[in-house]
This record gives C-alpha cells, sequence and structure tokens, in this order.
C-alpha cells in the first residue's frame, strides 16, 4: 500500500516539475530524442551484422514511447510477396542481363587480345598502335560507370522498360557498326560509346530492379544474378575465337550482335519493377509512373549526406581495385615466361572461382550480415594481392593468388547492391 501510495507521489511530483520547470523538461525531451536516435543507430548496426534477422519485439527504453506505427525492424516481408514466384524470372533476366552486358565489356573491349589482334594484323595491317586499340575497350568499360546517374535518370523518367529496350538495341547496334570500321575512331564510336553505352544500361537497371523482389534471401539472390557475367565471361572468349577463326572479324562482331540483342531482348521482357502497395491499398510500380519533370528527378540534395558521400568513395574503390589483376595477369604471366595458354588457363580459373565466391559471399551474407562478409572478403583480397600476387613468381603461385583472390572478389559484386537495400537501411530512412 505505501509503495502504491510513494509511486503515485512521485508520478505527481513529476507532472508539477513539468508544470513549474518547463526548461527542464525540455531538455528532458532533447537527451530522449538523442536517445531514440542512438538506439536506431546501434539497430541498424545489428541488422547489418546480420544478427537482427527475424521481426522482433521492440525493447521499451525508459522515458520513450513508442511510435503510433510500429515499424519493421526484421526483414520479414509478407509471405505473399517473398514466395512471389516470378522472383524467379527476374533472377534469370537478370542473370541475362549480367551476361550479355558485362561479359562484352570484359572481353569484347580487345582485352582478352582476341579482336586486337584481328584488327592490328588484318584491318590496320599494323598501321596503328597497340595502345590506341587497347583503349576501345578501355573507354568502354569506363561508360559503365559514368552512365549510373544517367541511367537513373532515365528510369525515373520514361521507366525502366524502355530504358532497357534502348540498352538492348544500343548493344546490338554497337557490335553490328564495329564490323564496318577501318579507323580506329569508328571503334571509339561503335564499339566503345555505342555499345558501351548500351551494356552499361542494361548493366545498371539490372542490378536496380532485381533486390525489391528478395528479402530473406537477397544476398544469395543477387550473388547468383551477378554470377551471370563470370558464366559469360568463360563463354565469351571460346565463342568469340570460334567465330574469329571460321567467319573472321567483321562477321563475328556481326553474329555477337544478333546473339546480343536476343538474349537482353529476353532480359528486358522478363525485369519489371517490382509493385509497391500505398496505404490506399493502390499499387504503384516504376513501369506504371507518368513521365516526370527533369528538375523532380536530378535531385542534388544527396551530397549533402556525408554517409552517401562515403559510401560513393568506398564503391569506387574497391571497384577500381578489382580489375587490376583481372586486366594484366595475362601481361604479368607472359613476363614471367609462361605460355600464353597458361595465361588463358590463369583467367579461366579467375572466371570460374569469381562465379562461386559471388554466389558463396551472397549465401553467407545472408546469415552473417552482407556487411561483415564484404569487409572479410575485401581485406583477404587486399592482402592475397599484397603478400601472394606481389611475390608470385611461378604458375604454380599465380594459379594460388587467382584462386584466392577470385573467389573472395566475388563479394563486390554479389553484396554491393545487398548493402545499398538492405532493410537497416529503409527502416532508418522511415524513422528520420
Amino acid at each position: 500500500m505505501n509503495h502504491s501510495s510513494n509511486l503515485s507521489n512521485t508520478t505527481t511530483n513529476e507532472d508539477d516539475a513539468t508544470t513549474l520547470y518547463p526548461e527542464s523538461h525540455t531538455t528532458l525531451d532533447s537527451t530522449l530524442v538523442a536517445h531514440s536516435k542512438l538506439y536506431r543507430l546501434l539497430l541498424s548496426k545489428l541488422a547489418d551484422s546480420g544478427y537482427l534477422t527475424q521481426k522482433q519485439e521492440k525493447p521499451a527504453i525508459i522515458g520513450i514511447q513508442p511510435a503510433n506505427k510500429e515499424p519493421d525492424y526484421g526483414d520479414d516481408d509478407d509471405d505473399d510477396e517473398e514466395e512471389d514466384p516470378y522472383r524467379w524470372f527476374i533472377l534469370l533476366g537478370g542473370f541475362l542481363a549480367q551476361a550479355i552486358s558485362m561479359s562484352h565489356l570484359i572481353y569484347n573491349g580487345t582485352d582478352d587480345g582476341i579482336m586486337q589482334d584481328y584488327y592490328d594484323r588484318q584491318v590496320f595491317k599494323g598501321a596503328v598502335d597497340s595502345t590506341q586499340l587497347s583503349f576501345v575497350g578501355t573507354i568502354g568499360f569506363s561508360f559503365c560507370g559514368l552512365m549510373g546517374p544517367i541511367s537513373q535518370m532515365l528510369t525515373s523518367a520514361i521507366g525502366s522498360r524502355w530504358v532497357l529496350f534502348i540498352g538492348t538495341v544500343l548493344i546490338s547496334l554497337g557490335l553490328i557498326l564495329a564490323s564496318f570500321s577501318v579507323e580506329v575512331w569508328h571503334l571509339y564510336l561503335t564499339q566503345s560509346f555505342i555499345h558501351g553505352t548500351g551494356s552499361a544500361l542494361l548493366y545498371i537497371v539490372s542490378m536496380s530492379i532485381s533486390p525489391q523482389w528478395f528479402t530473406k534471401r537477397r544476398g544469395f539472390a543477387m550473388g547468383v544474378m551477378v554470377s551471370g557475367s563470370g558464366v559469360g565471361g568463360l563463354i565469351m572468349p571460346f565463342l568469340m575465337n570460334e567465330l574469329n577463326e571460321n567467319l573472321g572479324g567483321a562477321w563475328c562482331y556481326r553474329v555477337l550482335g544478333v546473339i546480343s540483342f536476343a538474349i537482353s531482348l529476353i532480359a528486358t521482357v522478363l525485369l519489371k519493377e517490382k509493385k509497391v502497395k500505398k496505404n490506399e491499398g493502390e499499387e504503384a510500380g516504376m513501369d506504371k509512373k507518368p513521365m516526370m519533370k527533369w528538375r523532380d528527378v536530378i535531385d542534388l540534395s544527396i551530397f549533402k549526406d556525408s554517409k552517401f558521400i562515403i559510401w560513393s568513395i568506398a564503391g569506387n574503390l574497391s571497384m577500381m581495385a578489382y580489375f587490376i589483376p583481372a586486366f594484366f595477369l595475362p601481361s604479368h604471366a607472359t613476363k614471367l615466361g609462361l605460355s600464353p595458354s597458361q595465361g588463358s588457363l590463369l583467367v579461366a580459373v579467375f572466371s570460374a572461382v569469381n562465379v562461386i565466391g559471388r554466389i558463396a559471399s551472397g549465401y553467407i551474407g545472408d546469415s552473417v550480415g552482407v556487411v561483415n562478409i564484404d569487409i572479410i572478403f575485401l581485406i583477404v583480397c587486399g592482402m592475397s594481392s599484397l603478400f601472394i600476387w606481389t611475390f608470385a613468381n611461378s604458375y604454380v603461385t599465380l594459379m594460388i593468388f587467382i584462386v584466392t583472390y577470385g573467389f573472395m572478389s566475388g563479394a563486390v559484386f554479389s553484396l554491393r547492391k545487398s548493402k545499398q537495400n538492405h532493410p537497416s537501411n529503409e527502416q532508418l530512412q522511415n524513422q528520420n
């Protein structure tokens, strides 16, 4: 009885104190708000670590009243949405888009030497420096990054389906027009600019659509999807070599253009934005949105977000480092006295283990945490480059490096979009 009386008196005293000293009450509210933000930040880290994988009851914090609508702190979506069978067609479409876009950017950019050798011997007959030819692939691949903001603005303005179709036309048109090139600048215009732009549109938009359809197994799904570029990387060199030897370089490009159009068109038909249910029960998707004004699409306020700046810098650094071993490995093997066949085998092994690494990192990331796995895998990549590749002076040591680096670097692609679309990021945006 005395305890109840004391509790009642304490509550009354607190109410009186609030009335008599409003400044103190305001200070208390500010402190509680700060604690609330700290709590949400802590919750974000737990979610990123993979320990918060199921919907949990929000713990009580003294002085903080629950919101009117309890946010979802886990990554459980409605079972009906998660079990939507069409998500597997999305995965297939993304796989095909990755295979045809990234494999062309890497292996059709004269980096493997097949088409560079053809143009050097049969078209330009040694009159053009090999460095100029190598820039064909370099410029084309650079469009994969440069087209990032543009592709997203186009998607917001005209819809993802139209952007994918434009990419399908450009990727095929660039290859077919490249077959008629008789000057280096022709290749810059067709293969580098037109084809590179189309490949970038397919790659970027497919990476944006696929995560929308997966929540519980998003890391694994993204790993399977981006493994398409690795599978394409295994097939493309052999296909290009056969076409080049039997039909010639010009028809090699034309056949690849037709194949690219067919596969890209299938991916375009399969890929679509997931419809989002609004509060009123409406359904909205980017494919159904009306055209927007460009001033509504371009939002420069994102550059005021320090987290976005850090994220962009880290992402660019990881992508810059990823391709260095893959591009310079064949020439490094040649300088060590290895045969061209051994150098080609090293590249093939890199592509194979990279496919496995992309799928495995996504699968493990769903259980342990995508951020944790990404950090671990990237550290091992850096350490292997520094302590294995630096001292690799034989075929065996190079193979050890390729297996290690190829597997661990798979996380660069498979976990990048999973981190960006992690539920913890979405819930923080909703609560701020």
